[in-house]
């Protein structure tokens, strides 16, 4: 990225455009934001690459110092994660991989623990989604399963897993044990099947709770009926009647 900031400079002394001009064609209030993109001192997002690229008269791939033979797809990768990173920034999160070649990336935290890891495929896949929609943020890019993980933290425990090739590290207190993923993905659907069963129980007490809540206030009516028509001294046959309505519960459902 330090080649980005070099280049916007030597592009615009090339123009002969002063930090005050460029300054006004970007809309900045003043020089001194240029000052400190051009040393370096502000993270550039996608969007702003390709804004300074117009205003410089120049390509995004020119300013990032891109061959310009290189192929057009890797371009577009590198611009994508780029950006992906500018993103995490907003959570103090961090985009780390040894070599893009390797195609696994993880995401870390402010402390360096790994929040999670996807491959790129899987992680340029979310972000054009998301910008399909109009929304990108750090929370959306990252995966449900880190939302487990995180889930797992707020319980005491903790899941590193730095490399893909080997099995994560399920951290607890002091200690901390190899998990395969296969016993990872077997305690979410437990802690998913028991949180809806709790959920659905809730619901039906809830429901069984209004049920008899209405069954009582149709039978205080009934009984107030009742009590109306023996007041008016009604025949026996009569009194019969109303009391098989008031046992018969095919009356109240």
């Amino acid at each position: 990225m330090l080649q980005l900031y070099k280049n916007i400079k030597e592009r615009r002394t090339a123009l002969h455009l002063t930090q005050s001009e460029l300054a006004d064609k970007m809309g900045y209030a003043d020089k001194s934001m240029i000052a400190k993109i051009e040393k370096g001192l502000v993270d550039l997002p996608q969007s702003k690459i390709i804004a300074f690229a117009k205003a410089l008269e120049t390509t995004p791939a020119d300013l990032m110092g891109w061959e310009q033979n290189e192929d057009p797809r890797i371009i577009e990768r590198d611009t994508i994660l780029e950006d992906i990173k500018h993103i995490l920034k907003s959570k103090a999160w961090s985009l780390f991989c040894e070599s893009y070649d390797d195609n696994y990336f993880t995401i870390k935290n402010v402390h360096g623990q790994t929040i999670t890891g996807l491959y790129e495929y899987e992680l340029i896949s979310r972000y054009r989604s998301l910008k399909k929609r109009g929304k990108i943020t750090a929370d959306l890019l990252v995966s449900s399963e880190s939302v487990f993980k995180k889930y797992l933290e707020s319980l005491g425990y903790y899941i590193n897993q730095d490399d893909p090739e080997h099995k994560p590290f399920l951290h607890y207190g002091d200690g901390a044990v190899q998990i395969s993923d296969n016993t990872l993905n077997d305690i979410r659907t437990k802690i998913d099947t028991y949180a809806k069963a709790t959920v659905d129980s809730v619901i039906l007490k809830l429901n069984e709770k209004e049920l008899r809540k209405e069954r009582e206030e149709k039978e205080r009516f009934a009984a107030y009926l009742l009590n109306a028509a023996h007041a008016q001294n009604p025949t026996e046959e009569q009194k019969q009647h109303a009391d098989s309505i008031m046992t018969d519960d095919s009356e109240w459902t």
